[in-house]
């Protein structure tokens, strides 16, 4: 498994959880930096080999919040794919001391390369172009396709700028979109049609969105949780190194 060099990858997660979340003054998380403007975790902790970062939720209570500091400061680097913190278990009964910590996730961080190149017959719509312009008008006057709206896209304002569609003939079959965009970095959101999942398409058009012109200069990370088998697919047709782990507390 390629990474990224190990001087890097603390920087990378910085800007990856300035990508996600929206933070107040004192560096707490206010919710997810998302065009739905949803809750986030209580805690985020993320980690690489040259060592761990720490988000806890505005609300989370004063004390609580410098245990789980002290805590994460002892923890060893999250710096495998399969990392889970030593003091998880702890971590869960502090937030559970205000509400039950109902809901713990476990993600991998890539970093996605701008420009990536990826042969395959789709051909790539992205935003911006005039083709891009044409699909779009069709979309908001006659609706999306059944197999989106069945997987959750409710309209065209699903389609988070920047986004980029790949077509096999006059079907879309998958979608890349910026799931969280900031002023440093930016997170791919990607969806593959039912009917199109395992052909490749995922991972063309996971190139065709790095190489938008709107993403130039940005830091583009794929994240996906630890046991998505369709994500980890991509991941390796791409060859997208490794940068660390997160963990997510509700």
């Amino acid at each position: 498994m390629e990474r990224v060099p190990e001087a890097d990858a603390l920087r990378l997660l910085e800007i990856d959880a300035a990508t996600l979340f929206v933070h107040d003054a004192a560096g707490r998380i206010l919710r997810e930096n998302d065009p739905e403007r949803s809750v986030a975790p209580r805690m985020f902790l993320s980690g690489c080999e040259s060592g761990n970062l720490l988000r806890l939720r505005s609300d989370v209570e004063g004390s609580i919040a410098e245990e789980i500091a002290a805590l994460v400061a002892q923890e060893p680097p999250l710096a495998q794919p399969e990392a889970v913190p030593r003091f998880l278990e702890r971590y869960r009964e502090l937030l559970s001391l205000a509400a039950p910590a109902e809901r713990t996730s476990f993600g991998v961080i890539h970093l996605l390369p701008c420009g990536l190149n990826y042969e395959h017959d789709a051909v790539l719509v992205q935003q911006g172009t005039a083709k891009a312009d044409k699909l779009f008008a069709v979309l908001q006057r006659h609706g999306l396709p059944k197999a989106m709206v069945g997987m959750g896209f409710a309209d065209t304002s699903h389609f988070w700028q920047p986004w980029c569609v790949a077509m096999d003939g006059n079907e879309i079959a998958a979608i890349a979109f910026a799931a969280r965009l900031g002023d440093a970095g930016a997170t791919l959101g990607l969806a593959t049609m039912p009917a199109f999942r395992g052909r490749g398409f995922a991972a063309a058009v996971t190139a065709g969105w790095s190489s938008l012109p709107q993403l130039q200069g940005r830091t583009l990370i794929y994240s996906t949780t630890r046991d998505n088998v369709s994500s980890q697919r991509v991941i390796a047709r791409l060859g997208l190194p490794f940068i660390g782990v997160s963990v997510r507390l509700n």
